[in-house]
């Protein structure tokens, strides 16, 4: 299933999965066979604040991605959460409430600068005052 995401995708999705654990204090002991296949995009962006992903962290941040695809046009942000809460329950992921924010905030926030390019509109007053 996951197949369906392309390798380019899942070097963002490792690095957001680190930026959505990375507040954690405790560290799941978990492979990180995503990592050393996608994290090179992580690795060239860290300063060292970025935390390396577990598996299970970034596979549960993949299937999330896959079904914000399908649906993003159809919830809101609760609901969104709640459906990334039942995926970790339902494969186990052990992923908590926060993680479920943190991630829905991440894709809406790609989503609306994706779809709200900037407009030929003037610069703000202050932008203009420094030039």
């Amino acid at each position: 299933m996951e197949h369906s995401v392309k390798d380019d995708v899942k070097y963002s999705l490792v690095y957001i999965a680190g930026c959505v654990i990375r507040k954690d204090k405790e560290v799941v002991e978990d492979s990180c066979s995503y990592f050393e296949k996608f994290g090179a995009f992580t690795l060239s962006l860290s300063r060292g604040g970025l935390v390396q992903a577990g598996d299970s962290a970034c596979q549960w941040t993949i299937f999330c991605y896959m079904i914000f695809q399908s649906v993003c046009e159809k919830v809101c942000r609760n609901s969104l959460s709640e459906i990334f809460m039942e995926i970790s329950q339902y494969y186990g992921f052990k992923m908590d409430k926060h993680h479920c924010f943190a991630l829905r905030n991440i894709l809406f926030n790609n989503l609306c600068n994706i779809t709200n390019l900037p407009s030929d509109k003037e610069p703000k007053q202050k932008v203009s005052k420094l030039s």
